[in-house]
């Protein structure tokens, strides 16, 4: 006698519960991931605007009105800013906390950073 092979339909709703609340999981991360390259985004462009003698005031200007645009958390105030070898180094660390269900949530800490090209 021939035996049958396949899933069944309890395993298939296990494997289908599983893959829901992984793709769920992911779907919720999404816009926390788009919003922390934003940021390196504009940190890239500010960095690139600016030389050594640019004022730390200016820099955290200019940073603002681009931060504006994208909406994004962090403030110029939050900023660390360098100056090295000609280029500014702009950096900055930030959690963002992703509510999933209930009372679970995932914090991702980001670390974004640039250098300018001048």
């Amino acid at each position: 006698m021939k035996r049958q092979n396949g899933l069944s339909l309890i395993g298939f709703i296990f494997v289908a519960a599983i893959v829901g609340f992984v793709m769920f999981t992911g779907f919720r991360c999404v816009p926390a991931w788009t919003e922390y390259f934003s940021l390196k985004k504009v940190l890239q462009a500010t960095a690139n605007e600016f030389g050594v003698d640019a004022s730390p005031a200016a820099i955290r200007r200019a940073y603002e009105t681009r931060a504006q645009i994208d909406d994004l958390p962090v403030r110029g105030a939050d900023l660390e800013i360098s100056k090295e070898n000609g280029r500014v180094g702009l950096a900055v660390n930030y959690a963002r906390r992703v509510h999933i269900a209930g009372n679970t949530s995932l914090l991702f800490d980001f670390q974004a950073s640039a250098t300018g090209n001048k």
